[in-house]
């Protein structure tokens, strides 16, 4: 797979440092562009993603990619070695729900959190830390989701290992996920061995300068209602 590879991403975003981590466990040469999301998008970005109009853009060969589990799932396609997905369809199909889990349960209730106020927040902030009772579960006798290596679903489940004090202050959600993972022994100790892999270390923005950018970008962009 000679063809050039590019990731349109931003440095804050956990689903383009997905992406990059994912082609940095394979050993995957990538160009970066770093997108301005939030002042002026790149007509290249638009061009590739006219649909979601957001990064990250995976492009190999002049084809663009867009969504990151779309993307991660290409690029395990793509390049055979150094596996992220589980070989056997069972055991793939359940990594794949795990990553939709992610997605949709957990980060829809946080999203959900982002746009309410009072009782409606306080339920999609309970709704987020259940989420985070169930992955506690999953994770039970596991080093990383999938066994004893890094795998699909450790990457999309990134911005909880990282992510989650910063959207807690950008969000407004008043430390409660933060509280609840305290609780939960296998996450917490999950947490720190994806943090510390290092590969993985080469992905993570510096945790001072993102807790900055969403306590500036989002904190006084939540919904009345």
């Amino acid at each position: 797979m000679g063809e050039k590879v590019e990731v349109f991403g931003a440095w804050f975003s956990p689903f383009s440092r997905r992406v990059e981590l994912a082609l940095k466990l394979k050993d995957i040469e990538y160009d970066y562009i770093e997108e301005e999301v939030y002042k002026k998008k790149s007509d290249l970005l638009l061009k590739f993603n006219p649909v979601y109009k957001k990064v990250p853009v995976f492009v190999h060969a002049g084809k663009p990619i867009a969504e990151s589990i779309v993307i991660l799932q290409y690029i395990e396609e793509t390049w055979k070695d150094n596996p992220i997905l589980p070989q056997h369809p069972y055991h793939k199909a359940l990594a794949l729900f795990w990553a939709n889990f992610l997605n949709d349960k957990l980060l829809g209730a946080i999203m959900k959190a982002r746009r309410r106020q009072g009782k409606e927040k306080e339920e999609a902030i309970a709704e987020a830390c259940e989420a985070l009772k169930v992955l506690e579960d999953e994770l039970k006798g596991k080093r990383f989701f999938g066994g004893e290596k890094l795998g699909f679903v450790d990457i999309v489940a990134n911005f909880v290992a990282y992510w989650i004090p910063a959207i807690e202050e950008g969000f407004g959600l008043g430390g409660a996920l933060s509280s609840e993972m305290e609780k939960l022994p296998n996450l917490q100790r999950w947490c720190n061995e994806f943090v510390e892999h290092t590969i993985v270390k080469d992905t993570l923005p510096p945790k001072q300068d993102l807790l900055a950018f969403c306590i500036s970008q989002f904190g006084n962009n939540v919904a009345s209602k």
